[in-house]
């Protein structure tokens, strides 16, 4: 049975390497956007402080983040209803739709990737994803 430290310098290159396979998929949202703008439709209206402890970056840069979604129409600032004095955002309709759109583009990336892989390659990547995905839970 493989230890999890020799599978991780392998998985980490792979990961690394469609990665930037996905970032050049068309859809005009850089991971970092895309990411956010997905935890703020994912868990409704949040507190830029929120946002920025969920993506694990700085305030500072969340500001920038968030002021590049707010210029595009994906987010759209209020006021936190439960303190006047902080400021939530939310997605817009517009902000749920790139999130589609730049979803399914990554996904087509991916799929052109899979389609040169023989039927016990998909298998294999196939049986993989359970664990893949208990993993990312984990974190």
């Amino acid at each position: 049975m493989a230890e999890p430290d020799s599978i991780s310098a392998r998985l980490s290159l792979v990961i690394g390497r469609l990665n930037r396979r996905l970032a050049t998929a068309p859809g005009g949202l850089s991971h970092g956007l895309l990411m956010s703008l997905a935890s703020v439709a994912k868990r409704g209206p949040l507190r830029l402080a929120e946002l920025a402890q969920l993506e694990q970056v700085s305030a500072p840069s969340m500001t920038r983040t968030v002021s590049e979604l707010e210029s595009r129409g994906l987010v759209v600032r209020g006021v936190d209803p439960h303190d006047g004095r902080a400021v939530q955002v939310a997605v817009t309709p517009t902000g749920l739709d790139a999130i589609l759109r730049a979803r399914a583009a990554r996904a087509e990336v991916i799929a052109d990737m899979l389609r040169g892989l023989d039927a016990p390659e998909l298998d294999a990547i196939e049986a993989a994803l359970p664990a893949l995905e208990r993993a990312l839970e984990l974190l």
